[in-house]
């Protein structure tokens, strides 16, 4: 089991989580994604290009996704649940999964924002009730069974499925 603050994973649980990344970075043309907890440790990643320094990204980015959640506060805003930067080579685009997950993608310019969005959306539609299954795990210390490693499988080819 892997553990990052309070968050505990399973094998099975990180293996579904890592082919979902593995899949949004192929079919939206990322060249880095992270799973990233919202103290800013990271969680896994899945990348077409190395990066350096993951730590830092994912620090960073946890710390201006918080920034943006009291802009929302500010604003009488519920909350943000997506950052994007724009830079004259890459994009960054942060979206909450759940309250103590973010997803950090880095993409170029070739890449189209809203493929990047779309694809990112549906990812994030799978990943929440498979880390929020985490969190009720840890508290009820049960491990993920069979029938739901096959509901998870299904899931992961659904998202994809009109995906050339």
């Amino acid at each position: 089991m892997a553990r990052r603050k309070g968050l505990v994973i399973s094998d099975r649980q990180m293996q579904v989580v890592d082919e979902i990344l593995e899949k949004l970075r192929a079919v939206s043309g990322s060249r880095f994604i992270a799973l990233v907890s919202t103290s800013g440790q990271p969680i896994t990643t899945s990348e077409s290009e190395h990066h350096p320094d993951t730590l830092s990204l994912a620090s960073l980015a946890a710390s201006s996704f918080a920034a943006t959640q009291q802009l929302a506060a500010v604003l009488e805003e519920r909350e943000f649940t997506l950052l994007f930067h724009e830079g004259r080579e890459s994009n960054l685009h942060v979206s909450q999964v759940t309250d103590q997950v973010l997803l950090v993608i880095t993409f170029g310019r070739e890449t189209q924002v809203g493929k990047v969005r779309l694809y990112t959306n549906r990812a994030v539609e799978v990943l929440k009730p498979l880390l929020d299954s985490a969190d009720d795990e840890q508290q009820d210390a049960l491990m993920i069974d069979e029938d739901y490693s096959l509901l998870a499988d299904e899931a992961i080819d659904d998202l994809f499925a009109d995906v050339e």
